[in-house]
């Protein structure tokens, strides 16, 4: 059975008025944006929206997304992977002034009068998800690996460091009282 693919253009609000489902799948190399940060674009993004109108009658988008991306490690800058995934939960607004007056549990998204870009949304939140500086998790990173003898060296560093003369140690014979 093959995954479905999501459409790039909807008409956000007929969607949320009829209570609609979308999930699929995006190609990574479909979103220009995030592919700029990608080593590689070959991949798929998982989605699953829904949208409706909430209790207190905004139209929302709740959901998921979620991607393995590969991206370069900030330590090593080698290729790494990494899961990111992102809860959705937007109102649609027509004007940015309306966002404020939102709850705060849900983020505002200004849609128009044309059909919304569902690719440039899951692109938002992928974004967003993105950690500031990616790295390999502790013990996988080529950067923090130590040499062979390396394990020995903190205590010859130690060592040496105690063999040193402190060079503010003459500044201790000022401090004493003078006889």
């Amino acid at each position: 059975m093959s995954i479905p693919r999501v459409p790039r253009h909807a008409d956000f609000r007929k969607l949320a008025a009829s209570g609609a489902h979308i999930g699929g799948v995006i190609a990574l190399a479909d979103l220009e944006r995030i592919g700029a940060e990608l080593l590689a674009h070959d991949g798929l993004v998982t989605v699953a929206l829904g949208f409706g109108i909430d209790d207190e009658g905004h139209r929302v988008i709740d959901g998921h997304v979620e991607a393995e991306l590969v991206l370069q490690c900030q330590r090593c800058l080698g290729p790494m992977r990494l899961g990111v995934a992102a809860d959705v939960h937007l109102a649609m607004v027509w004007r940015e002034e309306e966002i404020p007056a939102l709850p705060q549990r849900l983020e505002g998204v200004v849609i128009g009068d044309e059909p919304g870009d569902l690719f440039a949304l899951v692109e938002d939140e992928l974004l967003l998800a993105l950690p500031f500086a990616p790295s390999h998790a502790q013990g996988e990173c080529a950067a923090l690996e130590v040499p062979g003898d390396a394990a020995a060296a903190p205590d010859a560093t130690q060592a040496e460091d105690e063999a040193r003369e402190n060079p503010f140690a003459v500044l201790a014979k000022y401090r004493e009282p003078p006889h």
